[in-house]
């Protein structure tokens, strides 16, 4: 499926919360577990900048169907060219390798943005983005057992890594 990337604006915000919410409903992307608002998720997008850690919206056939971010890891000093990607699908673009475009296109945009390292956390029951980023190179670094309290099971978080 063709899909084209540009930067998001606030007139996103409603669809990409919307994204985000159909993720929490899943237990198998995010620890949040209540739907989110815009005005809730207002800091987070703060956190993105056009020129370091941008926010890209996802289109195909003129429809928003994810978003693919760059977002600081942490804001201290030492980490300021290490980035978070935060990569989110609606359900009906799922299974489509959109996915795979969006971490191509990420990991293409990083040395341009001046950014060294790209981390991804994902849980350990998240069988498909493990499989996303392995396939795309990404390093396997770390295991934190039972780290997240899931309402009803518990979760494991793998951290994986890309340098450029």
């Amino acid at each position: 499926m063709a899909v084209t990337f540009r930067l998001a604006t606030t007139a996103d915000y409603p669809r990409l919360v919307a994204i985000y919410n159909e993720a929490i409903a899943t237990k198998g992307s995010t620890a949040d577990l209540k739907p989110e608002t815009v005005p809730q998720r207002q800091e987070w997008f703060a956190e993105f900048s056009d020129d370091h850690f941008p926010l890209w919206a996802i289109e195909s056939a003129g429809k928003v169907v994810g978003y693919v971010g760059l977002e600081p890891y942490s804001n201290r000093a030492g980490y300021r060219y290490t980035a978070e990607i935060a990569l989110y699908l609606a359900h009906e673009a799922q299974g489509q390798h959109i996915g795979s475009q969006a971490v191509a296109w990420a990991d293409e945009q990083a040395p341009k943005l001046g950014l060294t390292t790209i981390i991804s956390r994902i849980f350990g029951h998240n069988r498909a983005s493990r499989g996303l980023f392995e396939k795309a190179g990404y390093a396997h670094w770390g295991h934190l057992p039972a780290i997240a309290d899931m309402a009803g099971f518990t979760a494991d978080l793998e951290v994986y890594g890309k340098h450029f």
